[in-house]
């Protein structure tokens, strides 16, 4: 398996674990709902999800997934429901991404964003122009490559279609389709742009994966160390996806009262 981006094994450790995986295809799931067949076309995988899987994606990531061998990955295509308000941290991610982004289609960045907004049919009409380009490279989702659950691309490299970089750079970069991805989760996520990481160890502790006492200042250790006991935390296990939500979404998925909890503007 290759990964050419991710920020959720980044930021925990995990990236090299995952290079280590058998192939994706005939995977087994989390426990936590179903996932998509690997073998099924994107669109087959869209009207394939559960309503569990919608329920969570409404919450938090706003799209449908699951932890496949190791890897956190998007099951689901054409499935954003949410219209998001572009904030000052998700236009300065937006324009960090088009200026760090190769031969990007401005123009189409511009035509979704100039009124400040993406709308769920604009996420949607962008991710189908992204999974368009692949097949236009004879690679389909589901079955040669998947979408990061929290960014990049995934692909499996024992499938009959080889993914090169040449084809990821056009298809999910140079199109605008991952620079409007960040800015738009970041929106729907985060929308007063603050730091994440004392609502994430509050939303932890509010699913009961680290001790009540455990120190926001011990939590900064062990994640700078990289010792961090979230780290154990068994993919097999329903107990993951609180983890990821917690992770990736912490506002909407911690379920304590928010006053008082630290945050600083990032």
């Amino acid at each position: 398996m290759s990964r050419l981006s991710s920020s959720i094994r980044a930021a925990i450790g995990l990236a090299a674990a995952v290079m280590l995986m058998m192939p994706l295809a005939g995977c087994g799931n989390s426990g936590a709902g179903s996932a998509a067949s690997p073998a099924s076309s994107a669109g087959e995988s869209s009207q394939s999800t559960t309503s569990s899987q919608q329920g969570v994606a409404a919450k938090s990531t706003n799209v449908a997934w699951e932890h496949l061998n190791g890897t956190d990955l998007q099951t689901a295509y054409m499935s954003y429901t949410e219209d998001a308000t572009l904030g000052a941290h998700a236009r300065q991610l937006l324009e960090e991404s088009v200026t760090s982004t190769p031969n990007i289609d401005k123009a189409y960045v511009d035509s979704v964003t100039t009124d400040g907004n993406i709308t769920a049919d604009e996420m949607n009409a962008a991710e189908q122009r992204a999974v368009d380009c692949f097949a236009g490279h004879g690679m389909t989702a589901n079955r040669d490559y998947w979408f990061g659950l929290d960014g990049g691309l995934v692909t499996d490299p024992h499938g009959t279609v080889a993914d090169d970089n040449a084809v990821s750079d056009e298809c999910m970069y140079g199109n605008g389709y991952e620079a409007l991805r960040t800015s738009y989760l970041d929106a729907v996520r985060n929308p007063d742009g603050v730091d994440l990481d004392p609502y994430r160890l509050q939303c932890y502790k509010d699913y009961k994966l680290v001790d009540q006492d455990y120190s926001y200042e011990q939590y900064q250790r062990d994640q700078d160390s990289g010792q961090s006991r979230l780290n154990s935390v068994d993919p097999a296990t329903p107990a993951y996806r609180d983890y990821v939500e917690c992770l990736t979404d912490p506002l909407h998925t911690m379920t304590s009262d928010m006053t008082g909890v630290p945050s600083s503007a990032n």
